[in-house]
């Protein structure tokens, strides 16, 4: 006789089958289709995609180990991001915030490491960070401007914005690190601000 599956095994089974099917996709055709269409899509797109994905995969024992999983990825993220920025001949100041953010973000990811825990994933738990992980992978990807520099800092903008975002929904969660994702959610308000100003001087250039 066949086991009948309740309403939260069916959500996990169907959050793995979302996942398995985003993977099946990257490997029609023999190959990665970003290689075939990040360079119209610009530069930053294979590593926000990479992002995307190691995002949606940090499954762990808990919310709140899910949390440091998926942020780990979302650091390495913003890292990479910088990186791709620091290939394409930025402006002096920029090219600084790059190589700082990049030295920050490998810093963040060396502090999160700590908190891993081992144990058997819990998918369930997964499922409320899927909402600000899709937001931001949306609101970095539709992001546009006239150079390089101003698109790295409005899609370093809404990439801030996306750990504010896990953040909170992680506060809603029982038994979280609160401590460190408040931490997180003031850091990176802060270098939102940072990145305003630094944009809004960038449109002064433009006019």
């Amino acid at each position: 006789m066949k086991k009948r599956l309740d309403a939260r095994q069916i959500t996990a089974t169907c959050l793995l089958m979302t996942m398995s099917a985003c993977d099946r996709t990257g490997a029609q055709n023999g190959g990665d289709p970003s290689e075939a269409i990040s360079h119209d899509l610009g530069p930053f797109f294979r590593a926000e995609t990479a992002m995307y994905d190691s995002m949606r995969a940090a499954i762990g024992t808990s919310s709140g180990d899910n949390w440091v999983r998926m942020m780990i990825a979302h650091h390495e993220g913003g890292a990479a991001l910088s990186r791709v920025l620091l290939q394409e001949n930025p402006s002096p100041e920029i090219r600084a915030l790059a190589m700082h953010t990049v030295r920050a973000q490998e810093r963040a990811v060396r502090e999160l490491e700590k908190l891993l825990r081992d144990g058997p994933t819990d998918v369930e738990s997964a499922l409320v960070f899927l909402r600000p992980i899709q937001k931001m992978h949306d609101a970095t990807t539709g992001v546009f401007g006239p150079d390089v520099c101003t698109v790295w800092l409005r899609k370093m903008i809404e990439h801030h914005r996306g750990a504010i975002d896990m953040s909170n929904v992680l506060l809603k969660q029982p038994g979280v690190p609160r401590d460190t994702a408040n931490a997180v959610r003031k850091l990176r308000n802060e270098q939102v601000k940072e990145m305003k100003v630094l944009e809004r001087a960038r449109e002064g250039l433009e006019t």
